[in-house]
């Protein structure tokens, strides 16, 4: 008597959690946000976005990259995105860069949120930077962002978008 009294409690306690789950407005935080309105301010605070759909909403990619991670500060008018391309796909986006004008030395600080990859690189250095070539973003820009910088991280196939408004 006593453990059928227990288990029908048990029962109703399940219950009542899958009655209360179900109950709650249902809201995919994976699901792609053109505009940014509500993704945005929560991704300035927390970590990375790491959703390739959702960047590729973005900007232009001519490439499908291996793995993304990146941040939008809506509030700057800024994105910045940390994109690791296959090899075959990292030569052909730097031959894609080069037909947007002459590269540029480049130093790059190395955010937190960087892959992990980059961040042993630039402790390397001792500096927390890393260095690359850049090139002008435009062609790879989709409004609201119109201007910016794409560099190519060496001895990688990791490249930074630097993006603006």
């Amino acid at each position: 008597m006593q453990s059928s009294r227990l288990a029908a409690v048990v029962i109703l306690l399940v219950l009542a959690q899958i009655v209360t789950n179900c109950s709650k407005p249902a809201g995919n935080s994976n699901s792609p946000n053109p505009t940014g309105a509500n993704s945005s301010n929560a991704s300035t605070q927390a970590g990375p976005n790491d959703n390739i759909d959702e960047l590729m909403l973005l900007v232009r990619l001519p490439f499908e990259p291996e793995e993304v991670a990146w941040k939008e500060k809506p509030e700057q008018k800024k994105l910045t995105a940390v994109i690791r391309f296959s090899p075959d796909n990292a030569a052909k986006m730097a031959a894609e860069m080069a037909k947007s004008g002459q590269a540029s030395p480049e130093t790059l600080s190395v955010e937190t949120w960087y892959p992990a990859e980059l961040i042993a690189q630039s402790d390397v250095t001792g500096e927390s930077t890393v260095k690359g070539r850049s090139y002008p973003a435009e062609p790879f820009l989709n409004p609201p962002y119109t201007k910016g910088k794409i560099t190519r991280v060496e001895n990688t196939d990791y490249f930074i978008l630097q993006i603006s408004s």
